[in-house]
């Protein structure tokens, strides 16, 4: 365990934290933009091992150069065999490509989940894409009781932040957000089914403030889970509350991969 060095931030994560950078997307219309032009015509990438991935959304470039550039989720893979995985708050599918990219088995097993019907869609794409028949794309929310069959989810201006809780106030919103009503999924009974006894190698977790209330439903997988890497929110959520349910299911924190004044990602595996 230790408080190791964060990884050094790229001119694009340098940008995402200044509130004038946001103010200056949202007058000049730049993400709209932006995803208008990648709708019609998106940008496509081969990773180093094959995987294709595409990029439709403006804010996606973003993300895609924390996933695939910094490599912000490589903890868990490093000096392990990884076979199994799953994307909680896949967004557009790029963590489930950094992952099969990584594993290096076209067979190997995931899930993967996102509440945003769009973004869902995205990320079977990016399966579909690649042929990756054990990986099973979910539209859904976690971290509800299991007599919740649906909840309210708010669709965010930038694709990137859908989240079932609030806005960061910390930075300023490019619109209004919406809310839908969306199901909810039993992650334990959906691994269960689609792996049978398998345990989960990673489980990489990003729901924008509600990482809490989803470690508290997900009892079972967490115990069968070997390493976790998790994006807090600090308008919401401290880090030590994630620290303390996911140490009672026996995960350490590691270390702190990257963190800034709205969040960080911390690395947590089983000894």
């Amino acid at each position: 365990m230790s408080e190791s060095t964060p990884l050094k931030p790229t001119l694009m994560s340098r940008l995402q934290l200044r509130p004038e950078f946001h103010r200056a997307i949202k007058a000049l219309r730049l993400v709209e933009l932006a995803s208008k032009m990648l709708s019609v015509r998106p940008l496509r990438r081969t990773l180093p091992h094959g995987t294709r991935y595409r990029v439709r959304y403006g804010e996606s470039l973003l993300m895609a150069d924390e996933i695939f550039n910094r490599q912000v989720y490589r903890d868990p893979f490093e000096g392990r065999d990884v076979r199994t995985f799953v994307d909680l708050g896949s967004n557009v599918g790029y963590f489930t490509c950094y992952a099969m990219e990584r594993i290096g088995r076209p067979d190997a097993f995931g899930i993967s989940v996102d509440a945003n019907p769009k973004m869902a869609d995205e990320t079977r794409f990016h399966i579909e894409l690649n042929g990756w028949r054990n990986v099973r794309g979910i539209s859904g929310v976690v971290g509800f009781p299991l007599d919740v069959e649906e909840a309210p989810f708010f669709l965010n201006p930038s694709n990137i932040s859908g989240s079932a809780t609030v806005l960061n106030p910390n930075i300023p919103a490019k619109g209004k957000q919406q809310e839908i009503k969306v199901p909810t999924v039993d992650l334990n009974k959906a691994w269960r089914d689609h792996a049978g006894d398998a345990p989960v190698d990673v489980l990489k977790v990003d729901v924008e403030g509600f990482e809490v209330k989803v470690l508290h439903t997900i009892p079972e997988l967490l115990l069968r889970t070997q390493t976790v890497v998790l994006e807090w929110h600090k308008w919401i959520t401290p880090r030590e509350p994630v620290d303390d349910v996911l140490g009672r299911a026996g995960l350490r924190f590691q270390k702190i991969v990257t963190e800034d004044p709205h969040c960080g990602v911390a690395y947590y595996a089983r000894p």
